[in-house]
């Protein structure tokens, strides 16, 4: 008896193991993006994600060298979807680019002033608007920086600035009336159009 359930606990486990060890995630960067049945523009679409939409990564090997294998929870129809998802509709949330031989080599204060080179200080700021629930200000524009603040979904923030990918944005003052600044992924918010 014992020997039955652990069997069947193993197996179940042995069941689950793709989908538990995947915590990579993506994000929908097209408008509208289908996720479909097969690996294939021609199968049919299973549901559909907007821009924004974060997508759990299940195979880490592309199929068919232009297709990730997905899981989606669709918060309209309270379930969860698995299909494909073309490769140029989605990019990896938290991929850490590789670091270069000569780089590696490089002094840090080197490697800091070749970052800031990028970055570009507008001439009025723009206001952005955060597209997910939940979204990290770093304090470098880079995946692997603190994390200084978590803003949710539809928050306004002033960006003054852009370094790469990045938006340099101004937080409302503190306690103490500090500004302080920091970095937001542009695939995490959208810039709002001003009305004159």
């Amino acid at each position: 008896m014992k020997k039955t359930i652990f069997m069947s606990g193993l197996i179940f486990l042995l069941f689950l193991s793709p989908l538990l060890s995947q915590e990579d995630k993506m994000i929908v960067i097209a408008v509208r993006a289908g996720i479909y049945l097969d690996p294939d523009l021609e199968s049919p679409i299973v549901e559909t994600a907007a821009r924004g939409a974060i997508l759990s990564l299940l195979s880490k090997e592309k199929i068919r060298e232009n297709w990730y294998y997905v899981s989606f929870y669709s918060e309209e129809k309270f379930v969860n979807f698995t299909g494909f998802i073309h490769k140029s509709a989605v990019e990896m949330m938290h991929e850490v680019p590789e670091v270069k031989e000569e780089e590696k080599e490089a002094p840090e204060e080197q490697i800091r002033e070749l970052e800031i080179i990028d970055e570009v200080i507008f001439e009025s700021p723009k206001q952005i608007q955060v597209l997910l629930e939940k979204t990290n200000i770093r304090a470098e524009p880079d995946f692997t920086s603190e994390v200084i603040l978590q803003v949710q979904l539809g928050i306004s923030l002033r960006a003054v600035g852009k370094a790469g990918e990045w938006y340099l944005v101004n937080l409302p003052p503190d306690e103490e009336g500090l500004i302080i600044s920091g970095y937001i992924h542009q695939s995490f918010v959208q810039e709002i159009q001003e009305k004159r």
